[in-house]
Order: structure tokens, then sequence, then C-alpha cells
């Protein structure tokens, strides 16, 4: 493809070889529900592992318990590249702690 007789760049899936435009990119942050402890998920369409994590605890839903008040959770990040598939993931002891790189997946043909 060309723009005024100029390349276009833009990515191609491997399998099909059509353009993709779908950008399937994200994290994935899984956290323990404050009163039941059951597992939640939420998904951040951020740049950055931290923008996702600064995300999750800015957000109400993701950072108060029912009665208002802050909850304190472990947290696995997980990157999801924009074809889909999952890549790193960083493990946090707690939403303020340091995240540790667990995991980074080098092989694109796995979801």
């Amino acid at each position: 493809m060309s723009i005024n007789n100029r390349p276009v760049s833009m990515d191609i899936d491997i399998y099909s070889g059509n353009p993709v435009i779908m950008d399937e990119g994200c994290f994935k942050i899984s956290y323990r529900e404050p009163i039941l402890g059951g597992n939640r998920q939420a998904i951040h369409k951020t740049r950055t592992m931290m923008g996702a994590v600064n995300e999750f605890n800015t957000l109400e839903r993701t950072s108060l318990s029912p009665e208002g008040l802050p909850f304190d959770t472990p947290l696995r990040i997980e990157r999801i590249n924009t074809r889909g598939f999952h890549t790193d993931t960083w493990t946090m002891d707690g939403r303020y702690a340091t995240p540790r790189h667990m995991y980074h997946h080098t092989k694109e043909n796995t979801r």
C-alpha cells in the first residue's frame, strides 16, 4: 500500500498476511475483592505498566471497599500485545509495592 507514492508502514498478521486493523493490546490486572475475597480482573488500555497501575489505583471500583475505604490487595499484571498475545507478567505485593518482572514470553505463537 502507498499514499502519494510513499510506502505506508503497518503491521501484517503473520498467519493470514492481512493488515492488523484491531489493537488488542492492554494490561490485565488481577486482584482480590475485599469483602468476599473473590478474584477480579481489570483491563486497562495504557502505554505503560505503571500507567495501568496508576489508573487502577484511581478508579473507585478497584480502589475502595463498599465502606469507602481503600483496600490493599496483591496484584498480578499481564501485558497483552497488539495481536492479543500474552508477553509479560509482573506481580506486586500491594497496590503501592515495587513491581517484580516474573515472565517474558519471546514467542508469539501461543495465547
